[in-house]
């Protein structure tokens, strides 16, 4: 039972997309119902949070996200979020009650999730303006952090180095 399980996850880890592998090509649902592709957001560095109202590290990194998205220049970088919640009410009413603004879209079966490779909520892609994924972060961030910042600045430059999470507001 073992194996089959170690199988299982190594063939989960295969099929998501890495660092410096292009994003699929996926279309994200608004939580209005109107869709988006990702390649709307090419040109531009998107920060993609994936997560869930139910999961306490998501709900407290949300007011560092909506600061993030407030004091970026948008032409140059994007925050949006990903919710898995089945409950639409639920994630409008989360938003609503905790003054976040930037936008979210539903994966409520889950498949933009899993064609991303994610394990873990909240799990952030920064992909680059080339449409190339630069960091993969697991787990919640303070998105205003002077280390943050640069991982950010490097990403949208081009620039995949690795970030130093001891820095960044890693909890």
């Amino acid at each position: 039972m073992a194996g089959a399980i170690a199988l299982l996850a190594l063939l989960g880890a295969c099929s998501k997309p890495a660092v410096e592998e292009s994003i699929p090509a996926l279309t994200l649902t608004g939580l209005d119902g109107t869709r988006t592709s990702l390649q709307a957001f090419r040109g531009r560095l998107l920060v993609l949070n994936v997560w869930a109202t139910w999961c306490p590290p998501c709900r407290r990194e949300m007011p560092s996200l909506e600061r993030l998205s407030k004091n970026v220049d948008g032409s140059r970088i994007v925050v949006a979020g990903i919710s898995v919640d089945s409950d639409a009410n639920a994630v409008l009413e989360f938003l609503r009650q905790n003054g976040v603004t930037f936008r979210n879209f539903r994966d409520t079966p889950g498949n933009i999730a899993n064609a991303l490779g994610v394990q873990v909520y909240p799990e952030t892609l920064l992909i680059a303006p080339d449409g190339k994924i630069a960091h993969r972060i697991m787990g919640e961030r303070d998105w205003s952090s002077p280390a943050m910042l640069r991982v950010l600045e490097d990403a949208f430059r081009g620039r995949r180095s690795e970030p130093d999470y001891s820095q960044t507001g890693a909890k």
